[in-house]
């Protein structure tokens, strides 16, 4: 092999490699994304599930005349 294939395949493989690196890049901002909003879905639902649960027991409390 002569340098200049060589090097020609050296640039193959480092172009290979950079659009390879773009696309993890790309799919890693989208799963920053994405766990981003499951984080925030989640604070919802247990907001909800405590309020629930708070209801249910003052429910519980009037019911049972202890409140």
């Amino acid at each position: 092999m002569t340098d200049k294939e060589i090097q020609e395949k050296i640039t193959k493989y480092d172009l290979l490699f950079e659009s390879r690196l773009t696309r993890v890049e790309a799919t890693c901002d989208h799963l920053n994304k994405t766990c981003d909003e499951l984080k925030s879905d989640l604070r919802w639902l247990m907001k909800i599930f405590v309020g629930g649960f708070l209801i249910l027991a003052g429910l519980m409390a009037r019911g049972f005349h202890w409140f």
